[in-house]
């Protein structure tokens, strides 16, 4: 059990669990157990906190944004939003007896300077005031993300959010994914409303599919040989992205490296995507397990 600070990386361990977040974009890039990791990070990602473009792989954090945002109020922020731009602050790691967790911090102080925040505030006329932070609990056997958002200042503050989560896969030809059976989804590739009603979803082509979570829909696993984990999430967090880029698009993304290791992942993604209102004074919290099974 374990805390190293390595410039822009913090590394801690929880018996024969490890895990690294970079200081950009607060991104979870790596979560081992045994000796195996299951968060996929592409080898061209670039983790320093001066880079100009948002870690490729590992755990993203989408906010306030998601995709080209359909809200009024967000229509003006770029694509995902700017948090997993920025250079978050590293506030403390402990090693506890049940678990060792890591802290940080993103508060409108250090995005003053930030395009598209000062897009986000031209909406409310305003400066707006608002506090991010995350924290990491590393157990022998799952971590869990716990985030939450304080709005200082706006009146109604509106957003969009989401856990962009690569997970590192032997082959996704023989992946399967459960627990969606019953839920209604998006296939944002061909504009089409749709029920899932398979037991279980297979990724065998471009995939991106928006799916509204039911009280059925709490538990989903990823089934690939022995690299086998459950993801849950807070009641709040009802909408869940499956996404793989295929062959055509990762020939695209320029720091999507290899090309061919859309092979060896897919986006599985809880989020909050149709809009939360947080009013002034407010919190808003959500979490996020992975656990390995």
């Amino acid at each position: 059990m374990s805390v190293e600070v390595e410039s822009d990386l913090i590394k801690f361990s929880y018996g024969k669990a490890h895990a690294s977040v970079a200081k950009k974009g607060c991104t979870l890039v790596s979560f081992v157990v045994n000796g195996d990791e299951y968060l996929y990070l592409s080898e061209a990602a670039n983790l320093s906190s001066k880079s100009s473009t948002p870690v490729r792989g590992g755990m993203p954090l989408i906010f306030p944004a998601f995709g080209k945002s359909y809200l009024e109020s967000l229509k003006t922020v770029q694509q995902h939003g700017f948090v997993r731009n920025m250079a978050w602050d590293f506030v403390i790691a402990e090693v506890l007896t049940e678990c060792t967790v890591a802290r940080f911090r993103l508060s409108h102080r250090q995005c003053e300077n930030e395009q598209q925040y000062k897009n986000w505030c031209q909406f409310y006329g305003q400066p707006i005031k608002f506090e991010l932070s995350m924290v990491f609990e590393l157990f022998s056997d799952r971590i869990t993300v716990n985030t939450s958002l304080v709005n200082e200042n706006v009146s109604e503050l509106e957003f969009q959010f989401l856990y962009h989560t690569y997970f590192r896969v032997p082959c996704v030809r023989d992946m399967y994914i459960t627990g969606l059976k019953g839920a209604k989804y998006l296939d944002r590739l061909q504009t089409r409303y749709r029920l899932d009603t398979s037991p279980m979803l297979k990724v065998e082509e471009q995939t991106d599919k928006l799916y509204k979570l039911g009280e059925n829909n709490r538990e989903i696993d990823i089934l690939s040989g022995n690299y086998n984990v459950r993801l849950t999430a807070s009641d709040n967090l009802s909408d869940l992205v499956v996404w793989n880029p295929w062959k055509e698009g990762a020939d695209k993304m320029k720091d999507f490296e290899p090309k061919s290791s859309y092979r060896n992942m897919c986006c599985v993604e809880f989020g909050a995507i149709e809009g939360i209102t947080v009013t002034k004074g407010g919190r808003w919290q959500c979490q996020h397990t992975i656990t390995i099974i």
